[in-house]
């Protein structure tokens, strides 16, 4: 019975590890057949993302009052990474096959400082705000702002 269970889950995996593997060749595919989107096209979906959080979020008018400081940070810290992401895009686009590797260490730790001081201002401003969410609000938060896209 259980040399049974263990094939049929086996079996269960191999087919949708089989059935997955050609719908993520195919979205890999369809990424590279979009447009690149502009800065202030990034910057509007960061804005967008914010406005979708807040009303996801549901705030009373008393925690509505810790919510600009947020916005600011979140948005701001999105802007930046999209700012990052361009300029990594044109930086790779305009290099052959020339790399240097310390230059490249060099600017990749710049840019962890970066994203780790965004990240300070982030929670220096979410502390307020967060303090004051009930726990459902809580995980929604938690849940909309660490995602990946």
């Amino acid at each position: 019975m259980r040399k049974t269970l263990t094939l049929f889950t086996a079996a269960v995996l191999l087919t949708g590890t089989a059935l997955a593997g050609p719908a993520v060749a195919r979205d890999r595919s369809d990424r590279s057949d979009r447009p690149e989107l502009t800065a202030n096209q990034m910057a509007d979906q960061a804005a967008a993302r914010a406005a979708q959080l807040k009303a996801d979020l549901r705030l009373t008018p008393e925690q509505d009052k810790n919510w600009p400081a947020f916005e600011v940070a979140v948005v701001d810290m999105w802007k930046n990474q999209t700012q990052q992401r361009l300029a990594w895009r044109a930086a790779h686009a305009r290099q052959q096959d020339n790399v240097d590797l310390i230059d490249e260490m060099r600017k990749e730790a710049d840019a962890q400082i970066d994203r780790s001081n965004e990240r300070k201002k982030l929670a220096d401003a979410s502390q307020p705000l967060y303090n004051g969410l009930d726990d459902q609000q809580k995980r929604r938060f938690s849940a909309a702002l660490f995602r990946r896209d």
